[in-house]
């Protein structure tokens, strides 16, 4: 198997893994350029994906650890699942203060 073989298969690999939890695969998705906007994670499930990318990334194309951080992030900047919206307290306090709460 060729290197761009491993990468692509690779690349399916993680896409499906990111899929998982909204029982969606990369079969679903690859017609749909936004794909990776319609679903959401949480920062939490997006760390764990990380993790496990590298993991990988460094079992199946024999690179090293920095290397392999390096294409996981790129991974996630081009393919990443766009994360939960979580309230912060500055838009808590601002939603507070426009209906008369504090």
């Amino acid at each position: 198997m060729t290197k761009r073989e491993k990468t692509r298969e690779l690349f399916i690999e993680l896409i499906n893994k990111q899929l998982k939890p909204h029982n969606v695969t990369y079969e679903d998705v690859k017609g749909d350029p936004e794909w990776y906007m319609n679903y959401r994670t949480s920062a939490e499930s997006e760390e764990e994906f990380i993790s496990y990318s590298i993991k990988r990334i460094r079992e199946v194309l024999k690179c090293s650890k920095q290397m392999a951080t390096k294409e996981a992030q790129w991974f996630i900047l081009q393919w990443g699942l766009a994360l939960e919206l979580t309230p912060t307290k500055q838009s808590i306090k601002s939603k507070n203060k426009k209906n008369n709460i504090i």
